[in-house]
């Protein structure tokens, strides 16, 4: 009797929980960060990296222990570590970079990194979201150049075919990815690195549903001033977000996760709203533009409800 109930396997935490003790995990491990820098006052890159390998090292050994992660304190103690060991290792090995897109392209190692070590689901989901983040402020800072909130600089404004090619090459993988996790769900659902993957998985649809935004520059907001920024080609890349959102939404659909598919139908509205928003048209314009857009997407909701 006590073999078959070592050999049930642990019920699943819901999405919901995961997403509150990743929110919480941060915070714990802003704190802990603050009281590390207080403490040993890490200012140079070899203090940086020591101090970070250790508090990495002692959240893989929390998370070994843990095992199947259902012991709540010991996953959000261990992720806390892990956050700020994360943070004093991005400060080291950024130390001599210079830019938006050098410091995202060592973050996006460093999460990768996580990915293959940690082993927990709800942080191999986290590293690869932010992994997904940081390749896409590589992709886009390192190929049109840092932002800029002067409406008289002279930055370049790509036009849109070079637009949605960057686009495509930002997330074109990811999409691709999702398609093949879809495809052959039978055949890695029954290996061992089997919840490793649904962690990645989970991470890839969270990531192209709202992940996206970080690609998109945010200097289209009018934070200050009276007029809107000529983002040229860029304007479109809100509605290729909101359309790799419902490509996540299929994934989550095919994959059966419906807490997923709820979060990509709000990733695809924010996509659509910033559309609305970035778009250097008139009032009036836009009303009838989301007008017919209403139209045709109407009956497609209507049959899916």
């Amino acid at each position: 009797m006590n073999q078959i109930a070592s050999n049930t396997p642990a019920p699943e935490r819901p999405l919901a929980i995961s997403l509150l003790l990743g929110v919480s995990g941060w915070v714990a491990g802003g704190f802990l960060l603050m009281f590390v820098a207080v403490l040993f006052r890490p200012d140079t890159a070899g203090q940086a990296a020591f101090a970070g390998v250790i508090l990495l090292g002692a959240a893989w050994g929390l998370f070994k222990v843990d095992g199947d992660g259902t012991q709540v304190f010991v996953t959000q103690f261990a992720l806390a570590l892990s956050i700020a060991g994360q943070c004093l290792a991005l400060f080291a090995m950024s130390k001599d970079l210079h830019g938006i897109a050098q410091i995202s392209g060592a973050a996006l190692v460093l999460q990768v990194a996580l990915v293959l070590v940690m082993p927990n689901r709800l942080h191999r989901t986290l590293s690869t979201l932010f992994a997904l983040i940081a390749w896409a402020m590589t992709v886009r800072f390192g190929l049109f150049g840092e932002p800029s909130y002067s409406y008289s600089s002279t930055r370049y404004i790509p036009s849109l075919p070079v637009a949605l090619a960057t686009w495509v090459l930002a997330w074109g993988p990811v999409m691709a990815s999702l398609w093949w996790a879809v495809r052959q769900q039978k055949v890695w659902a029954e290996n061992p690195w089997a919840p490793a993957l649904s962690a990645v998985i989970t991470g890839l649809i969270s990531g192209l549903a709202f992940a996206t935004l970080a690609s998109y520059p945010f200097e289209s907001f009018r934070w200050f001033g009276n007029e809107q920024l000529s983002i040229g080609g860029l304007a479109m890349w809100p509605v290729l977000s909101a359309l790799g959102a419902l490509c996540a939404l299929m994934a989550a659909f095919a994959l059966r996760r419906r807490a997923l598919m709820a979060m990509c139908l709000i990733a695809a509205l924010m996509h659509v709203g910033h559309f609305y928003y970035a778009l250097g048209v008139s009032l009036l314009a836009k009303s009838l533009l989301m007008l017919v857009v209403g139209r045709r997407l109407l009956p497609w909701l209507l049959w899916q409800v």
